[in-house]
């Protein structure tokens, strides 16, 4: 079994990688500062791709990344959001901190390694109140207080992997 989950940490530690390299592939791109919607976009599109690679239970996973979905703010609507230096750069550094996490469960196949990596991805996620719409905030937050309490549970049972 120990062969088992160490396999799938490094499959999972190589998915996230690559995952990674794309979205820092994207972010280099020329002028990308100056196109905010496009930003917004990408950074929608790496916080639900990050959702997808946790391990939590599939009803609270689709949840939340339904909820992700209908509740991310597209437009300014008055609301002025961060330049997109700085949404380019919660998104560097979120990509930064899952990348070490990442690399660090390719090297250590121990039990807790996955549950590891899912808690970092969590803490790491590009999400912010402003990223949504008010009305959704709370929602959100319920869900993702939800996901933390579930990995607090599966440490409690003995680190058991699986939702």
């Amino acid at each position: 079994m120990f062969e088992a989950i160490g396999c799938e940490d490094s499959r999972k530690g190589e998915s996230l990688l690559g995952l990674l390299g794309y979205y820092e592939a994207i972010l280099e791109r020329n002028g990308l500062v100056a196109r905010i919607g496009e930003i917004r976009s990408l950074k929608l599109g790496l916080t639900l791709d990050l959702l997808k690679m946790v391990n939590i239970s599939e009803d609270l996973k689709a949840n939340l990344i339904a909820s992700v979905l209908s509740g991310w703010e597209m437009n300014d609507n008055g609301k002025l959001f961060k330049g997109g230096e700085e949404e380019i750069k919660t998104m560097r550094s979120s990509i930064a901190a899952v990348r070490k996490n990442a690399q660090m469960a390719l090297h250590n196949c121990s039990p807790i390694s996955l549950m590891q990596l899912d808690i970092s991805v969590m803490f790491a996620l590009p999400l912010m109140p402003h990223d949504l719409k008010k009305e959704d905030v709370p929602k959100i937050r319920d869900l993702l207080n939800r996901v933390m309490e579930n990995f607090a549970g599966r440490k409690e049972e003995g680190f058991a992997l699986g939702p």
